[in-house]
């Protein structure tokens, strides 16, 4: 027995932040990841069509988990598919508006966890350096970091 179209796409929608938290983990790319969810979803709903999915979320993370795992690796040049050398436009105003977007995320955080936020996951700098330079306890940059990945993570569930 399937599962009503109207009861999986409801349970896709209420288990949307924890795919994208989940790609979000693992992709570096905003754009990757929102390619991958929308694959991962687009087959659960296909696979849905054939046969009953008990955890559709479930699922959509273990395909998001193999796509990423089966993706080609950066500089695989397949003669079947020639890319433009260059971003398209809609590219490059998507990226645009995702740099701003988290420049504005940024700006808004207090100025010692953006200050630690910066200089691990920019600079990559240790925690260890980073405690000592800041006047605070490792423990205390582990949460900074943390606390700011929610803040840009809230801030991208809201734009997307």
């Amino acid at each position: 027995m399937k599962v009503p179209q109207e009861a999986l796409c409801r349970e896709l929608v209420e288990g949307s932040p924890r795919i994208k938290r989940y790609l979000s983990c693992r992709v570096a790319d905003a754009s990757e990841a929102a390619d991958f969810y929308q694959e991962s979803v687009a087959r659960v709903l296909e696979r849905a069509r054939e046969q009953r999915i008990h955890n559709p979320v479930a699922y959509a993370i273990r395909v998001a988990r193999n796509l990423i795992i089966n993706r080609p690796a950066p500089g695989y040049d397949d003669e079947r598919e020639q890319a433009c050398p260059g971003p398209t436009p809609e590219e490059s105003v998507s990226r645009a508006q995702r740099v701003a977007l988290l420049t504005r995320a940024l700006e808004s955080m207090p100025p010692l966890r953006r200050s630690a936020f910066v200089r691990r996951r920019l600079h990559g700098d240790s925690r260890a350096t980073i405690a000592r330079e800041l006047g605070i306890s490792e423990e205390a940059v582990k949460k900074h970091i943390s606390r700011a990945l929610c803040d840009l993570q809230r801030m991208l569930d809201r734009e997307v």
